[in-house]
């Protein structure tokens, strides 16, 4: 590693050349916009911040020349981080790139680990990105593929430079992408529909992750082999990690009204529809490379009859591809093949039946290359499709189906009461042992509760109609589109039990050892902190009641959004770490292995941090091969906007996975010692969070120091902000709860409790606070967790607190809300600071310079949107005229959510 003063070097080469790039391409965006001189200089860093805008289009103007300039910065940042990057491995080596291929491998090396033990845990990882939408995603994707355009004409710029014709074209082509951007419009005038949220997460899964996917696999081959590990070795065992992808949008039911079986059909059809079209492009990219003629090379005679085959089931078409092809047979293959997937696509005969014939004839093509001794091309050409064909198939990613617990309930009682069981209609209130025993006995009887064609209520249909649209699926195109069948608020045993009811009911289960066993994985969701601490014993119970079957695997959600909303950051972080610890030990010790889904979102407040950190926090033994996260739509584009960018997310994501499962046996976790004192930490900062929640009006205060008004009533996702519109804490998600305060600037639920948890901890036992203190560094999960309360602290502002909070009119509250807010924000930035040593602007340089060029012009906008939330409640909260155009205020209100997000980087 370099030395701190080569670091320090680096970092101060990193960032003249960030802001030299911004200065450059802030002042080539104000030539390109067309507004006078006047609008010009109000965006950000060209002067001095000026004074508020006085009308709502004035108002409105700047927020999106704000929210430009700042999308104009990440832009920015992602390009000068991916430079510096390929400097510091040219210059200090590429295993100083922390989280990557090369620093991890050295890293298993130094642990002790063998090549054969590498491959070996190699091979059982697999990595599931579960793609969500959104509920306060406040962009339109239409504006992402714009970002996507300049983020490549500033790529082009760069390569540029040597050519002044060049440099000028390239100039005016991105000042036309500034222009087109400016009219396109940022955020969405009316609320986006499940299509549109489904059409920005398939833009990712078509036109970015493939490459990526390639990349990925190449990637390691390149740090293996120059660890001095065998690539032969690698190949011959084929211990590439695997990646899959999944997704939640047409899916996800849960609290979600519009999500009908309908919608999931459609979802379904759509998917396979982009999956084969992506198939096919790269069919033909590779065909097209394939030159390889005769006589030049012997052709196999198995593909010479594969030929003869392809083009006699085409016909006509096959025929003339044959004989524009007669000398390239490798490319006369491919394009057969491309034809067949042309047929998959519009649905007529002689089309692929599925993905596994499309890869019988891959593999045909790569081993005849083989053979003919064009391994190379084989390799570059046709590895490429086999992988793609196996990570996506013809499905694209696995649909996961979600609903939560009550719903489930309500829809057994409908079943019930068709099927004239006693008592049927109450089945939400019996007793948990009754639930059991009656299920069991359902679970173990060879014939249904419904009749053929028995008409359900709609608490019912709701549930039955959607599962049978994935059987419907399953029956059509076989079960590779299909992925969980996940419980929200699951809270005992039976919940679980129901699933595999309603899969038998809805005839996507098989009896098997004595009972009826849905087909599909069945998983619980874990997300309130009393859910937590019985996950493990909810686990046991049900893989003793389901004993039998062929599972060898157990998934498991655990949220961090709702039971950080419950409990607060520190009491949910160190819940669900208990709860993993807990569930793989009863799981283990019946011969299950877990795999674990986080449902991480896209603040702290919610689960976020960075990727390779997290993963190093996690309890030995919960990361044995499998796991899912989510990737919700708001982290997308800033992850995986562009291919490089991509990579680097994907490469510490899988990279660190595999890190963590071939390391598992030499991890140590948090000391056993500990886990009282941390019991305590987790109960006091719990009971502190949980003080302010419940204190009188506090959510008087929380609906008027926050903008969480114009959030609910404002168009960000396809959601609705409440679960059942009741105007409570435990009805709003967590999701809105955790953008109003990120929104003005309290980011309360990513710090809040943790310094009275720690002064608790000091004065009641100053010997085991010590102890602890000394062995922060030893403890990954310690150190994950400071360092992200650290980022929302200093991400806080204490001056914009005060101005939200003057948005409450009720004096006393206001005083006695915000006197304890900065009470315990002073007590947990000096607790923390001491637990993790020295200044931040030295430990964490990158994130005080972003923060540093986003302030100045961030008051600007908070202080506006404080003026315009006050001019639109004193309206009444108007959305439009009475004209029907929307209302000049609350757009202007909307915008400046946009900007703010957009200077954060961050919404919910």
């Amino acid at each position: 590693m370099p030395s701190d003063e080569l670091n320090e070097a680096y970092f101060d080469r990193g960032f003249q050349a960030l802001e030299d790039e911004l200065r450059e391409v802030t002042s080539t965006l104000a030539s390109s916009l067309p507004l006078d001189a006047e609008s010009i200089a109000r965006l950000p860093w060209l002067k001095e911040s000026s004074d508020l805008e006085e009308t709502p289009g004035e108002a409105a103007e700047s927020a999106q020349l704000a929210s430009l300039a700042f999308e104009i910065l990440n832009i920015v940042e992602e390009r000068v981080a991916w430079r510096f990057r390929a400097i510091r491995r040219a210059e200090y080596g590429p295993e100083t790139i922390r989280g990557l291929w090369p620093g991890v491998i050295a890293r298993m090396k130094e642990g002790g680990l063998s090549e054969d033990e590498a491959i070996a845990a190699f091979c059982k990882v697999e990595v599931e990105p579960v793609l969500t939408a959104h509920p306060t995603e406040a962009k339109r994707p239409l504006v992402r593929e714009k970002h996507l355009a300049i983020y490549n004409r500033l790529s082009e710029w760069e390569d540029a430079r040597m050519d002044p014709l060049r440099e000028k074209r390239v100039r005016d082509s991105l000042r036309a992408e500034f222009e087109s951007l400016w009219h396109t419009g940022e955020i969405f005038v009316e609320r986006p529909t499940i299509s549109d949220e489904r059409r920005n997460a398939l833009y990712y899964l078509r036109e970015v992750f493939p490459e990526v996917v390639i990349r990925l696999n190449r990637s390691l081959e390149v740090a293996w082999e120059a660890a001095g590990w065998s690539l032969e070795k690698l190949r011959a065992a084929q211990a590439y990690p695997r990646i899959r992808f999944a997704s939640w949008i047409g899916g996800d039911r849960d609290g979600h009204p519009f999500v009908t079986p309908e919608v999931t059909k459609n979802t379904f059809a759509e998917m396979r529809y982009q999956a084969l079209r992506l198939q096919r492009r790269w069919t033909r990219k590779s065909a097209e490379a394939l030159t390889e003629s005769r006589p030049f090379v012997k052709v196999p005679v198995e593909l010479e009859e594969g030929i003869t085959r392809l083009t006699n089931e085409l016909g006509e078409v096959g025929v003339s591809i044959s004989k524009r092809n007669e000398a390239e047979r490798w490319r006369c293959w491919l394009y057969l093949c491309r034809e067949k997937l042309e047929r998959s696509i519009n649905g007529v005969a002689g089309g692929y039946d599925n993905s596994e014939d499309y890869g019988e004839d891959l593999e045909l093509a790569r081993w005849t290359l083989c053979e003919a001794g064009a391994k190379l091309a084989a390799k570059e050409w046709i590895e490429p499709l086999i992988l793609l064909n196996d990570v996506f198939g013809f499905h694209l990613a696995h649909l996961d189906i979600r609903n939560n617990s009550a719903t489930h309930d309500a829809a057994i009682a409908a079943i019930l009461t068709t099927a004239g069981i006693a008592e049927g209609e109450s089945f939400a209130d019996w007793p948990e042992e009754k639930r059991v025993q009656f299920l069991m006995e359902e679970l173990k009887s060879h014939r249904p509760l419904l009749a053929v064609n028995a008409t359900l209520p709609a608490e019912g249909e709701n549930v039955l109609g959607y599962l049978r649209v994935v059987a419907e699926q399953e029956q059509k195109a076989g079960s590779d589109s299909l992925g969980q069948l996940i419980i929200s608020m699951t809270r005992q045993v039976s919940d679980l039990l129901a699933m595999h009811l309603f899969a038998r009911e809805a005839g996507l289960a098989d009896y098997i050892d004595g009972m009826w066993r849905s087909r599909l994985p069945v998983s619980p969701l874990f997300e309130t902190g009393d859910d937590l601490a019985a996950a493990s014993g909810i686990l046991g119970e049900y893989r003793d009641l389901m004993a039998g079957g062929t599972d060898t695997i157990q998934p498991a959600m655990v949220g961090y959004s709702d039971s950080n909303k419950d409990a607060g950051v520190f009491a949910s972080q160190w819940g669900i770490h208990r709860a993993q610890k807990e569930m793989a030990e009863s799981l283990a010790s019946r011969n299950f292995e877990p795999q674990f889904f986080h449902g991480r979102g896209g603040t702290i407040g919610r689960g976020a941090g960075p990727t390779q950190w997290f993963l190093r926090a996690l309890p030995p033994g919960c990361l044995t091969g499998p796991v899912r996260l989510t990737e919700q739509g708001e982290v997308l584009p800033r992850k995986y906007s562009h291919e490089g960018n991509a990579h680097y997310h994907l490469e510490l994501l899988m990279a660190g996975v595999s890190e963590a499962v071939a390391m598992q046996d030499k991890r140590t976790g948090v000391p056993e010692e500990f886990h009282p004192t941390l019991d305590s930490l987790s109960a006091a900062s719990s009971e502190a969070y949980r003080a302010l929640l419940t204190s009188e009006d506090f959510l008087t205060f929380h609906r008027s120091a926050t903008p969480i008004d114009a959030l609910e009533t404002g168009v960000f996702g396809s959601r609705p902000a409440r679960r059942t519109g009741k105007p409570s804490l435990k009805d709003l998600r967590a999701i809105p709860w955790v953008f109003s305060w990120t929104q003005s600037r309290f980011y309360l639920p990513g710090w809040y409790g943790v310094g009275s948890g720690l002064e608790a901890l000091q004065e009641s036992d100053p010997e085991t606070y010590a102890k602890l203190k000394e062995s922060f560094s030893d403890i990954a999960f310690l150190r994950y967790v400071f360092t992200n309360v650290e980022t929302s602290l200093m991400s806080a502002n204490l001056e914009l607190m005060a101005a939200y909070g003057g948005l409450c009119e009720d004096e006393g509250l206001r005083e006695r809300v915000l006197t304890t807010v900065r009470d315990e924000f002073q007590r947990t930035r000096d607790q923390v600071g001491a637990f993790l040593g020295g200044d931040f602007a030295t430990r964490r340089p990158r994130m005080n310079k972003t923060l540093a060029l986003r302030e100045e012009p961030l008051k600007k906008l908070h202080l506006q949107q404080i003026q315009l939330l006050k001019d639109w409640r004193a309206a009444d909260r108007p959305m439009e005229e009475e004209n029907g155009k929307a209302n000049e205020v609350f757009l202007a209100l909307q915008l400046t959510v946009n900007a703010i997000s957009s200077g954060l980087k961050e919404t919910g």
